[in-house]
């Protein structure tokens, strides 16, 4: 018996798998959230899913009831491969949305192994947001890596960086050192979401990491929907900050230091408009689209 199912099995152009996880690796819902952007935008249905019965305790991550045309339908925790299948010469791709699993993490990762070699996937891109000392007046910046350098150069990731990080990990770590083991080129791509901004979903998170998607893997995703709500989120923030004196002041400081970061490594600091300017214009925008359309 193994833990994946396959409902499908269409021909795929040297696919690449795009993969995020709900939980610990997901800070404001950015990872997951790009992912649930395309496959909407895309309307992509799974071909294929893992079994949640051996990787959940169901206590924790409960089955769901909803009403299907009066009939009561159990949802259990999803994890599931969805293509996107492209005319010319780009390669397709398949997106994996999952959970991250309590339990036999070492079988979780079998599975998706088993998966792309069942689909001759040879790239793998994980997606995921950490917590970090960002401003939430400025762009979320997106951080990641690849030991392959064309791939590396495709993504526009830096060259790696010996780190110093020692503790626990996330599915993403454990999934990618795996995927390496059997041969497969992955890259592993972030979301840097301000640690004090307490909301979740952040659709700067997930805006981020579509915007350098859609330009390296020429996604043509039109993100004008997101862009106003990420600006009217920034709208949101600002003014909840502003009401609290103490907070005004650590996103000031936050902001000095990335300045000044910035300064070291001979880059001018960053100059961003008024939210609500952005929300304002990027408002114009739409309607003058769907006025054209």
């Amino acid at each position: 018996m193994t833990d994946l199912q396959i409902d499908e099995q269409p021909q795929l152009d040297r696919p690449i798998l795009l993969a995020a996880w709900s939980g610990w690796n997901d800070a404001g819902e950015s990872a997951t959230g790009a992912l649930r952007f395309m496959l909407r935008r895309w309307r992509s249905k799974a071909i294929a899913h893992i079994d949640p019965e051996t990787f959940y305790d169901f206590t924790q991550a409960r089955p769901r009831v909803r009403l299907e045309e009066g009939e009561r339908v159990l949802d259990w925790p999803a994890n599931e491969f969805s293509p996107h299948q492209r005319a010319g010469s780009d390669p397709d791709l398949v997106v994996m949305l999952g959970i991250e699993p309590h339990l036999a993490w070492n079988t979780y990762s079998d599975a998706i192994v088993e998966f792309c070699k069942t689909f001759d996937i040879g790239h793998v891109i994980t997606l995921g947001a950490l917590l970090a000392e960002a401003s939430h007046a400025r762009p979320i910046a997106v951080s990641g890596s690849s030991e392959d350098p064309d791939f590396r150069t495709q993504l526009g990731l830096p060259e790696p960086r010996p780190g110093g990080y020692e503790g626990p990990t996330g599915i993403v770590g454990v999934v990618n050192n795996r995927l390496r083991d059997e041969g497969l080129k992955t890259a592993s791509m972030w979301a840097n979401v301000p640690h004090y901004v307490n909301a979740s979903p952040n659709p700067k998170g997930a805006l981020a990491l579509l915007e350098q998607l859609n330009d390296s893997l020429s996604l043509d995703l039109s993100l004008h929907d997101l862009e106003v709500f990420a600006a009217r989120f920034d709208a949101q923030v600002g003014a909840e900050i502003a009401k609290n004196p103490e907070m005004v002041d650590y996103a000031r400081r936050i902001e000095e230091q990335l300045d000044a970061e910035a300064e070291a490594e001979g880059e001018p600091p960053a100059e961003l408009p008024d939210a609500q300017d952005m929300v304002d214009e990027l408002e114009r925008f739409l309607r003058q689209q769907r006025d054209s359309d």
